[in-house]
């Protein structure tokens, strides 16, 4: 988790903003477009690391180009609350490669997944092998996304 307490300065929220567009700027060229010479910038980024603003550094990948263009948000009920069954629950979603993301959430269900497959028999072999496989889970809602309207990774800085 990042460090609370500690916001980011405006050059560090240029470093953000600029590696959210490319994250594969040199020190370089990310201290020529925020304004800042290199070692500053350097010192800068290496503390966003250190704090945890910076989490990682990925690339994007296109699903559909990997097979798996079918997105489907899966809404989770458990029946069972105990720490045991939260916690199996949990562990089997983590460790699936479909679930590209799984909140914990208030509302009608418990847990809310992002998942991608090939297709309608791909996501149905998930369902039997990793959700009604676990004894906690009492029900799921499944939406299937028609289309992606909109898609960002890139969290506002406020700079």
């Amino acid at each position: 988790m990042p460090e609370r307490g500690v916001p980011p300065d405006r050059f560090e929220r240029a470093i953000l903003d600029a590696l959210q567009d490319d994250a594969r700027l040199s020190v370089q060229d990310l201290s020529q477009r925020i304004g800042l010479s290199t070692s500053p910038t350097w010192r800068r980024l290496k503390a966003l690391e250190e704090r945890g603003v910076i989490r990682g550094y990925v690339a994007l990948v296109d699903a559909a180009a990997l097979d798996h263009g079918q997105c489907v948000f899966a809404h989770v009920t458990l029946a069972k609350h105990d720490r045991e069954g939260v916690a199996e629950f949990e562990r089997v979603v983590g460790a699936r490669t479909e679930v590209l993301e799984c909140f914990s959430t208030t509302g009608q269900a418990d847990y809310l997944l992002r998942v991608v497959v090939r297709d309608a028999q791909h996501y149905e072999r998930f369902l039997q092998e990793a959700v009604f496989s676990c004894p906690a889970v009492q029900q799921i809602h499944s939406n299937f996304a028609l289309r992606e309207v909109k898609f960002s990774v890139k969290v506002p800085t406020g700079a």
